[in-house]
């Protein structure tokens, strides 16, 4: 686990929020495992929900927000990327959860973390997100993909065992993730999606595949730290050491990038 000396290593973390309707009232919400995984792993955290209204701020204020920052989490959801945003129609009995706040907010949140190279972990939704902003397509149901696993959890299971770990994945070699789990070329880790990628994104690089060849994680070679992931390392880091060792990475990316900052 990461140890900090002092106050002067305290990071602020932005976390991307979803909008969700309880009752008549919308309101701007990020998940709790997601917030935790952050502050469970080091004292110096300070995590910082951003509302899903990023794209209406002034570009001054979105400047501003992103100097205090020293990195961003896209998180996973209970929602789906609309198919517009890579250029697919909606499928005919479409029964996804859509949040066209978070769409929009997180589109242009992506592109102001890249012009400032700040630390971007993106999980589950956020690593949907990522790959369709750099081109890429999605499979709008893995399960229904001849020749790829149903990846979706058993929703009539308890969480513990919804978020326990599905199946193996293969680590790339001289990856990102593969440094993080080495000498291991290979991890287990939950599976939570309904959708996964179908074509990668230009100047992605693949971090780890899931048996059936699909897509569980990648990196951009072209930032200082760009890192997404299909599966929920969040869920428990306490109790799954491999989830742990992705928050880590994250959070000491973060305080790297502070520590070039202040230079």
């Amino acid at each position: 686990m990461m140890k900090e000396s002092n106050s002067e290593n305290i990071l602020v973390i932005g976390i991307c929020a979803d909008v969700h309707t309880q009752g008549v009232h919308q309101y701007h919400q990020a998940g709790d495992k997601y917030v935790r995984a952050l502050t469970s792993l080091s004292q110096h955290v300070v995590p910082v929900i951003i509302p899903a209204l990023f794209h209406e701020l002034s570009e001054q204020a979105q400047d501003t927000l992103l100097a205090t920052l020293d990195g961003v989490m896209l998180t996973g959801s209970y929602s789906n990327l609309h198919p517009g945003y890579y250029q697919s129609a909606l499928p005919d009995d479409d029964d996804a959860a859509r949040d066209p706040h978070r769409d929009a907010s997180n589109w242009k949140l992506i592109e102001k973390i890249l012009a400032a190279d700040l630390p971007l972990l993106g999980i589950c939704r956020g690593f949907q997100e990522l790959n369709v902003y750099f081109g890429g397509t999605l499979h709008h149901r893995i399960h229904e993909v001849p020749g790829l696993m149903d990846h979706r959890e058993d929703k009539s299971l308890p969480l513990e065992q919804q978020y326990a770990c599905a199946h193996s994945i293969s680590l790339t070699e001289k990856g990102v993730l593969s440094q993080w789990f080495a000498p291991r070329q290979e991890i287990k880790v939950n599976s939570i999606h309904m959708q996964g990628i179908d074509r990668l994104g230009k100047h992605l690089k693949v971090e780890a595949t899931a048996p059936d060849g699909l897509v569980e994680a990648f990196s951009c070679p072209d930032y200082t730290f760009l890192v997404a992931v299909q599966w929920h390392p969040e869920w428990q880091p306490h109790n799954y050491p491999d989830n742990a060792s992705v928050i880590q990475g994250f959070i000491q990316a973060c305080t790297t990038y502070k520590n070039r900052s202040s230079q």
